[in-house]
């Protein structure tokens, strides 16, 4: 899978482009059922749309595939006015190729292609593909559970730049994630999964894909105690992702079937070298016996691991800010003091060593344009393995920090295809349902511990308001909800 991405990337930063994308990105998520995708808008004014359909119908004079293989084909209508014809690859096999999305990620010009595709053996996998210019990258499958039914993938993307320690000084490398989310019915009911897919440098960080379930990080005390509602099953099939507040995160909205609720959770991937400071300190602490220690020496052998932790922590974090670097290690020492002694007794050095280094990812620093800032999660985060990057003899884990940032009782809707949009803090959205000309939605009104929804409103599609005009101006609406 080497080379997925291997072309220079510009790095300048359109904003305008970025929002542009963004919005092409939920427009497409508006109509999950539709024959192909939402077009949306390049570089240099080229407008890109993706079509499902026969190859014969599509490609009537290709050879690529079998005359009745459902593909998906990707139109470039280029700025100079010319249009141009792809096969996307992947989709010329004899499987059902469906659901396509798209993102244009202005500071790399590539277009992201995402789709789902099932066979007879009723197999189901999500792809994903890259287009730069005119050259497709390898595609790859980026889903888990084959045997179970998806729904139409979602994408979002971020960047950042790290150092890694062993690195020569001032050798920095841009890192670009593709949060990969849809839905999946399983044995539990319709589940939420969340794909992330680490590039460093245009190349895959690691050939293997994690797969995460997400409604297995709602809240303890709301599965506990659910919300007495019920959800349309179609909600259940829709969550989205967008961007988050910060650079380097998203947030990610869905309907939860088991404890009723709509949840929003940020997913950030902090810089890579708080990750590697995590990594780098279990390891040590690894090698400190302390545990058996403890047995032998008493409280006094806590007070000597957790200072020579802090003292690791300040001589390998030493490309961290120094501002950002020493409330960390002063952060890590009081959680070993206090923490060491229920850790070993529970599940030895092992479990020690697991919690310093998630420790230091939830409550160490964000990463924003590959600057480390201050400011701690709480104790409520969790961290996802994203990715394993060789490096020499060794590897670098790229980690992924969850929160939940609200939850609330679903929304009751009517006939339709409904829509997720969320806010930039995931305090705030919107659920629109589609049905003929008519969008109705209801937004948030308050807290989320108030469980309240507004009444339903109305948009009419048609001569004085396009279908993408109603979308853009309900998306800006709940990117204002706070």
């Amino acid at each position: 899978m080497k080379g997925l991405f291997s072309k220079s990337w510009p790095r300048s930063r359109s904003r305008a482009a970025i929002l542009v994308a963004l919005l092409a990105l939920l427009l497409g998520g508006a109509d999950l059922h539709a024959a192909g995708s939402a077009p949306v808008l390049g570089q240099s004014g080229d407008i890109f749309q993706v079509t499902v359909g026969t190859y014969e119908d599509l490609f009537p004079e290709g050879s690529q595939a079998s005359a009745d293989a459902d593909v998906l084909r990707l139109e470039a209508r280029r700025g100079s006015g010319t249009v141009e014809h792809y096969l996307v690859p992947g989709s010329e096999s004899d499987d059902s190729d469906r659901t396509p999305s798209l993102f244009f990620d202005a500071p790399t010009g590539r277009l992201y292609v995402v789709w789902s595709s099932s066979n007879a053996s009723t197999l189901t996998r999500i792809n994903l593909a890259s287009f730069y210019g005119s050259e497709w990258s390898e595609t790859i499958e980026v889903s888990g559970n084959i045997y179970s039914e998806k729904s139409a993938p979602r994408l979002a993307v971020t960047h950042d730049r790290f150092e890694l320690a062993g690195g020569t000084a001032g050798d920095t490398s841009t890192r670009t994630v593709l949060h990969v989310v849809w839905s999946e019915d399983t044995t539990d009911g319709e589940k939420v999964m969340y794909a992330p897919v680490v590039l460093v440098d245009g190349e895959l960080a690691s050939t293997w894909r994690r797969v995460h379930r997400l409604n297995d990080y709602v809240s303890q005390e709301l599965s506990e105690d659910p919300f007495n509602a019920e959800v349309a099953a179609r909600l259940l099939t829709a969550p989205t992702v967008d961007a988050a507040a910060e650079s380097n995160a998203v947030v990610i909205g869905f309907a939860d079937s088991a404890t009723r609720a709509l949840v929003q959770l940020e997913l950030s991937t902090p810089a890579t070298e708080l990750s590697e400071l995590g990594g780098s300190l279990a390891d040590h602490l690894d090698s400190s016996n302390l545990c058996e220690r403890i047995d032998n020496e008493g409280s006094g052998a806590i007070t000597s691991v957790a200072s020579a932790a802090r003292a690791h922590i300040v001589l390998v974090g030493r490309r961290i800010r120094s501002r950002a670097l020493a409330p960390i290690a002063d952060d890590a020492q009081t959680m070993l003091l206090a923490r060491s002694t229920t850790l070993c007794a529970e599940g030895g050095l092992q479990s020690v060593s697991s919690a310093a280094r998630a420790h230091i990812v939830l409550v160490g620093a964000r990463a924003q344009e590959g600057d480390l800032l201050e400011g701690g999660a709480g104790s409520d985060g969790h961290v996802l393995l994203a990715a394993a990057q060789e490096v020499g003899d060794d590897y670098v884990q790229h980690l992924a920090r969850l929160q939940v940032k609200s939850e609330r009782i679903a929304p009751a809707i009517g006939d339709g295809e409904p829509t997720i949009l969320v806010s930039p803090k995931g305090t705030g959205a919107i659920v629109v349902w589609e049905n003929g000309n008519t969008l109705t939605y209801v937004e948030t009104a308050g807290a989320a511990a108030t469980e309240t929804w507004s009444s339903s409103h109305t948009l009419q599609v048609g001569s004085s308001l396009s279908r993408s005009e109603a979308y853009s101006i309900l998306r800006d609406r709940a990117r204002s909800l706070e």
